[in-house]
């Protein structure tokens, strides 16, 4: 029997990788709050130079006054054949606020029991912003998400970012630019920068479509990953698993016709490659 060595925990019971992703948004209440404790004046901000203005907390809200308004997670199952999606799920505005939102997330982990999390730097955004969240809101987390609390211990915190793995010592890269190497679909809703304007206008299903595409791209680079690994599931079979799942269940979104044809490239490349190889055997024979 092969047994997959990329998995990335091996167990006897059945195990879930869990792929998210957040969209934030600057929670300016929380931001008065801050500056009030910082005894911040309009003046103080006015003296800034435009360029610092970015990096100054006082100016530009970091993540700590900022609140989650939209959470997508796909889970899939991660036993000897690869990984499978099974079910995507999205929380966010206008139905459900902050506190909200992580609660449905924390409890779909709490009924999954033992989870492997992935996310495209999440050690650095999203899983602080959940945990500060929760916090916030007086929630506990679900004994399979203790081990956030030693996110520093990389092998026992129960994360994975993908991005800290995947650039290593180089300078952290966007999703879109890894995407681009490998061909992979990304930021299919709207350009990153626009993001925030979808939130102003209260376009909030668009606002969760990002949040799941980006959730699908960092999934189709943890199977490529995996791949490269030595993981016993071909590039063809995982993207072929990705793009049906989007078919069946997420044909309501933007994003949903642009992985069917990335998944029906792939198959016809794939296609025309064994021809090629027919066609240099025929020939061969031919000599």
């Amino acid at each position: 029997m092969h047994i997959d060595s990329t998995r990335i925990w091996k167990t006897a019971t059945p195990g879930y990788v869990v792929v998210l992703d957040a969209e934030c948004r600057y929670d300016h209440q929380v931001h008065g709050r801050y500056l009030a404790a910082e005894r911040c004046t309009p003046a103080d901000i006015a003296d800034l130079h435009p360029r610092d203005r970015r990096h100054d907390p006082r100016a530009t809200p970091r993540w700590p006054c900022q609140q989650i308004v939209a959470l997508s997670w796909l889970i899939l199952t991660d036993g000897d054949d690869g990984l499978r999606p099974i079910r995507m799920e999205t929380r966010g505005c206008p139905e459900l606020d902050e506190a909200g939102i992580v609660a449905a997330f924390l409890a779909d982990m709490e009924r999954l029991g033992r989870v492997q999390l992935t996310s495209w730097g999440g050690f650095q955004a999203d899983l602080p912003q959940i945990l500060l969240a929760a916090a916030a809101a007086g929630l506990r987390l679900p004994t399979s998400l203790t081990a956030l609390h030693s996110p520093w211990r990389r092998d026992a915190s129960g994360h994975c970012d993908l991005m800290t793995e995947m650039c290593a010592g180089a300078k952290s890269a966007h999703l879109a630019e890894v995407a681009a190497k490998l061909n992979i679909p990304a930021k299919l809703t709207c350009r990153p920068d626009q993001v925030s304007r979808l939130m102003d206008q209260g376009k909030w299903s668009s606002v969760k479509a990002v949040a799941e595409g980006d959730v699908l791209t960092t999934t189709m680079l943890l199977m490529r990953w995996r791949h490269l690994l030595g993981g016993s599931v071909s590039t063809l079979d995982t993207t072929r698993r990705l793009a049906t799942f989007v078919a069946e269940h997420c044909a309501h979104r933007p994003y949903a016709a642009d992985w069917r044809r990335h998944g029906d490239d792939l198959l016809a490349a794939a296609f025309a490659a064994e021809a090629r190889k027919v066609g240099t055997l025929g020939a061969s024979a031919c000599c």
